[in-house]
């Protein structure tokens, strides 16, 4: 779901923060906070629920992160709970084997698994998002998207807010690690991302 704050919506992109996103609005920000749509609700379907809702759309913030940290946490949070972070329609790409994962990934969208799943949130024209934050830099770039549209909250609430839903800490489940070959060719496949948000690859 996306989170609808004052003068602020905020997507939540799978495997990004969300979770610590959602629990440091709700411990620091003053003022009413709602949730529109369903599981992680697109840039698209949400400004439709705002027109249908007769509300003015606001700024509107989302964060990412670097793909090669991202297919680990996928991963890890499928092993550890049986969950994906896909519709039901969409390929499967699950897979007990790491790499195999990655590469069913990859196979299913040539463009870019992460790349095309990013655009749904941040869109492909300049404007359609106001500010891209990024995981790597969460708790920061969040302050920095609430001060930007005004919204009124406790800083020092929201940083002491701990981390949430972290992979790999559940269970026993343990990351493998990248091959050379696989990092390598996740930083090809997922080009776009890399560029569009200024990761280094």
């Amino acid at each position: 779901m996306a989170y609808l704050l004052p003068n602020c919506l905020i997507l939540h992109i799978p495997k990004t923060g969300s979770d610590w996103v959602r629990a440091a609005c709700q411990e620091a920000i003053e003022g009413p906070i709602s949730e529109i749509g369903e599981w992680h609700c697109d840039l698209q379907t949400a400004k439709q629920i705002l027109l249908d809702k007769k509300l003015e759309i606001p700024l509107i913030g989302t964060f990412v992160r670097h793909p090669l940290d991202w297919y680990r946490s996928a991963w890890l949070y499928w092993r550890e709970t049986g969950r994906f972070p896909r519709l039901e329609h969409e390929p499967r790409v699950e897979h007990e084997d790491f790499e195999r994962f990655v590469r069913n990934c990859m196979a299913v969208e040539p463009r870019g698994y992460l790349s095309q799943l990013y655009e749904k949130f941040c869109g492909t024209l300049p404007g359609e998002i106001s500010m891209i934050g990024k995981q790597e830099n969460l708790v920061n770039d969040l302050i920095r998207l609430l001060k930007l549209s005004g919204v009124t909250f406790d800083e020092s609430k929201l940083s002491a807010v701990k981390s949430q839903n972290v992979g790999g800490k559940k269970s026993e489940v343990a990351f493998p690690g990248y091959s050379f070959a696989l990092a390598r060719d996740v930083i090809q496949h997922e080009q776009a991302a890399l560029k569009r948000y200024g990761y280094s690859f």
